[in-house]
């Protein structure tokens, strides 16, 4: 009799219906020890979970490669578009991802700051022109793109939502009371500028330079789109291999005191049916301590 509930208890453990064993793994006539059953049924339901998982991951790949499959096209030609990453440093707060570059003289003062202008968060850019020096007090923000970005920026239509002051410089680029805002590209050889002006409309080459000059109103939030394979084209130069792009703000020396320029967001538009943009700010990594602005 305790043969047979043994026998009985190892054909419930061995049940086929229940461990999805064949049946002919049972015999009646061969008694398995208890421990060699259960490492039977274990490694059965081991291969059987392991097969279906390699076959979740082939299709969770095949899923994503269909998806992503004519449209991923790497990093975006401007990094950090919305300013909003920000590194808490010994000098004040900084922008992480743009490099900031300066022009100025002994008692001149240029400063970056988060600030809210006319109901916006925004990039306050804040020039005092001492006048001491014979020059301007500049400041920029910039980015260098090659690859697969600067392909990027020239299959796409770039914008700025900015704010700024009175330009003064329609009909002297270079008096001395001229507060411009620029947008501009540079490849080591040309320059396109767009410079944001009060009236003027004009376009002008002096050697490798191009500048155009956009008429914009002041004091209010206003949106302007740049095309720079189309102005490459304009001018008749080759798209070069490098760029570096900046957005400067410049303050003449007769223009004394404090000058504001404020810029919202970059927008990135693809002029190619194929491509889609992607968001990377939140996968960047730093040794710092981060803030970020709050979108709107």
């Amino acid at each position: 009799m305790v043969f047979i509930s043994r026998a009985n208890q190892l054909r419930n453990l061995l049940d086929p219906t229940h461990a999805s064993l064949p049946s002919i793994v049972v015999h009646f006539n061969r008694l398995l020890p208890q421990q060699e059953a259960f490492n039977l049924k274990a490694r059965h339901v081991r291969k059987y979970f392991a097969t279906a998982s390699v076959s979740l991951l082939i299709l969770v790949g095949a899923l994503a490669f269909v998806n992503l499959q004519g449209t991923y096209s790497g990093l975006p030609p401007i990094l950090d578009p919305n300013f909003k990453l920000w590194a808490n440093t010994s000098t004040g707060p900084q922008l992480m991802v743009w490099d900031r570059e300066s022009v100025k003289g002994s008692f001149d003062r240029v400063t970056l700051n988060e600030a809210v202008a006319d109901g916006r968060e925004a990039v306050e850019l804040a020039l005092f022109q001492s006048g001491e020096a014979p020059g301007g007090v500049y400041e920029s923000l910039t980015q260098t793109l090659d690859g697969g970005r600067l392909s990027a920026l020239f299959t796409s239509t770039v914008g700025l939502w900015f704010m700024k002051e009175p330009c003064h410089c329609d009909d002297d680029l270079f008096n001395r009371t001229g507060v411009t805002l620029v947008v501009e590209v540079n490849d080591g050889i040309h320059t396109i500028s767009i410079l944001f002006s009060d009236k003027s409309s004009d376009t002008l080459t002096l050697l490798n330079h191009r500048i155009e000059f956009r008429p914009t109103p002041s004091g209010t939030w206003t949106f302007e789109e740049f095309n720079f394979a189309k102005e490459y084209a304009a001018a008749n130069w080759v798209l070069p291999n490098s760029v570096t792009f900046s957005i400067i703000f410049g303050v003449a020396n007769g223009s004394l005191g404090w000058h504001y320029a404020y810029l919202d967001r970059l927008t990135v538009t693809s002029n190619s049916p194929y491509t889609s943009q992607i968001t990377i700010s939140s996968l960047i990594l730093v040794p710092a301590t981060l803030t970020s602005r709050n979108s709107d």
